[in-house]
Formats: C-alpha cells, structure tokens, sequence
C-alpha cells in the first residue's frame, strides 16, 4: 500500500486542507499525511526561505518516511514543490500529482491574474476575517462565509511572518520547471481557476507527456471546491497504471 504526503500553496499551512486528506485516504484506503511548510502553521517561528529548492529540503528533512512507499500531491506552491522534490530525490516517491500548479515560464503575458497581487498589498487595510474572506473569494468558486471565519482564526493562532510571505511569493516568482522527472505524473487543473491560468497545466501535462485532467468549474482550491472528484482522478489513474 502506498501512502501519499501532501503539499499545500502559498501562504497556507497543512490545516487548510479541511476535509481533503480523509476524503482522500478513503477513497484509496491508503495513509494520507500533512505537513508544514518552513514559516507557517507549526513553523510560523522560521523564516521561510526564498527558493523552491530551499523549501523542498527543509520539508524533506522533517519527512520520516519510515520504510513504506510513498506517492506525493502538491497543490499550486505545493505543486512547485512536488515537482522540484521528485525531480532531485526521485527514490523518494513513487507517483506525483500536481494540482493547478504552473510555472513564470509557462504565463504568457495575456494570461496575468492579477488577483493575488491585490490580496497581498491589501493585507494590512484588512481585517483577519475580511482578508480570509478575500482569499476564499480569490481561490475558491463555492467560498464559505463560515470557512473565513475558520481561516481567520488559523492566522491569529500561527499568524507568519511578513518575512516568510514574501520569501514564498520570490520562489514561486524564480521557480523553472525540471526538464524531465522520472516518476509518474498526474496533472490536475480547473478552467474556473481564477489565479492559475489552467493552460499552464497542459503544458507541464505535455512537458511530461503525462496525463491531464481538467474540472469544468471549479476554482484555484480544488480540493476544497470538489474534493470527491480530485479523489476519484488519482483513483482512475491508479487503476489504469496497475
């Protein structure tokens, strides 16, 4: 049985996934684990670094995979991550899963979102709850008033540093694609996706020449918005590799 670790995005930490990491684990009936990046949730004391590399190694170094064998998703930063980690240590995982992730080289210039840029610099005129709403509004096509409220309450208990915001915001900016990885690839996007242009996803789909699954709808945060379909892809996926 293969376990999977999970990758959040920017500027969230592993409670964030909500729901997913147990939607997940029973529909493969496998072990599902989380874990924080350097600078938030339980690392909100560090400072994170400034490359995808950097960030990988440190998570890398707090993983104890024991002796099991383990597959690995990543979503947007996360996806970053993921793709950067099997690339250099491919012993380490047996399949990959982006999911609405992507690259600068990749952004052609008419497909800019400029919604994150908004978020970040309007952190400070915000509210904890209106900033989280605001991000649920960005990242999410079914945001819950309820869930803000949530989120909120994340920050103020391992608000990050600014320092760590920004470092996040620098590797995501510098991060170039590997130019072949070894393990199995799963692409995984939305055409609702508001701050990740979803045509970034087929080409690392046709970079890898690895399958592509596109939802019809939903937003940046596709495990919160259809977490049962993100599920039953990789569980497809698995069934037609075995």
């Amino acid at each position: 049985m293969t376990n999977w670790l999970l990758l959040r995005g920017l500027t969230r930490d592993q409670r964030h996934w909500g729901d997913f990491p147990g939607e997940l684990a029973a529909r493969l009936g496998v072990r599902v684990v989380t874990i924080d990046p350097p600078g938030f949730g339980t690392q909100n004391g560090r400072v994170s670094p400034k490359t995808i590399s950097d960030i990988t190694d440190d998570i890398r170094g707090r993983f104890e995979p024991g002796e099991d064998e383990w597959s690995l998703l990543g979503i947007s930063l996360g996806g970053m991550m993921a793709l950067n980690w099997v690339q250099r240590y491919p012993q380490d995982f047996r399949r990959c899963v982006v999911v609405n992730t992507g690259a600068a080289a990749l952004l052609r210039p008419h497909q800019l979102q400029f919604g994150l840029v908004s978020l970040i610099a309007g952190k400070q005129f915000r509210s904890a709850p209106a900033q989280e709403a605001a991000a649920l509004r960005l990242t999410s096509n079914r945001p819950s008033a309820e869930l803000a409220v949530t989120w909120a309450r994340y920050q103020q208990e391992a608000a990050p540093l600014t320092a760590s915001v920004l470092a996040q915001l620098a590797a995501a900016a510098t991060f170039r694609l590997p130019a072949r990885i070894s393990v199995l690839l799963l692409v995984l996007a939305s055409k609702g996706d508001r701050l990740a242009d979803y045509r970034m996803a087929e080409r690392i789909a046709a970079r890898f020449d690895a399958p592509l699954r596109l939802h019809p709808d939903a937003g940046h945060d596709l495990p919160l918005d259809d977490g049962p379909w993100v599920s039953e892809q990789i569980a497809r996926w698995l069934a037609q590799a075995s």
